[in-house]
């Protein structure tokens, strides 16, 4: 038979399998991160929006704004925001609206009554809440 160079299509075969199961792995923990770092980003602001909220009722004699949306409340805490901007949706960057709140959803509840609010974020989909926070002191019995 004679010197035959090369490699084989089983060796070829198997170096293509090996680089896929490779690729495979690096990417979802590519993927996975970059979903861990939006939803840390998402968390982030609304702690900044739980921040601002503390600041609004300590100039309004411990009142919170009643907003029935996502803008209302904008407009309520304007004067508290940094630079006076809504925080950025880590889905597309843009900052959080009505129109702009379909991913890492935010929402804000308020009781006048007792003078309770509850802000809430949920993860991309809207299936997950990712943090729930509220001026309500809850105390489980047992």
């Amino acid at each position: 038979m004679g010197d035959k160079k090369g490699f084989t299509i089983i060796e070829l075969l198997v170096v293509i399998i090996i680089i896929s199961i490779l690729a495979i792995i690096g990417g979802g923990a590519y993927f996975s991160g970059i979903e861990k770092a939006r939803e840390g980003s998402a968390i982030s602001s609304l702690r900044l929006f739980h921040t601002t909220l503390e600041m609004y009722a300590v100039d309004s004699k411990g009142k919170y704004p009643v907003a029935t949306s996502l803008d209302d409340l904008y407009h309520s805490l304007k004067e508290y925001l940094p630079n006076k901007k809504m925080p950025n949706n880590p889905y597309n960057n843009q900052p959080y609206s009505d129109e702009n709140n379909d991913h890492y959803q935010i929402t804000y509840t308020y009781d006048p009554l007792e003078n309770v609010y509850t802000l809430t974020i949920w993860n991309r989909y809207n299936i997950k809440r990712l943090l729930l926070l509220s001026n309500k002191i809850v105390i489980k019995e047992e």
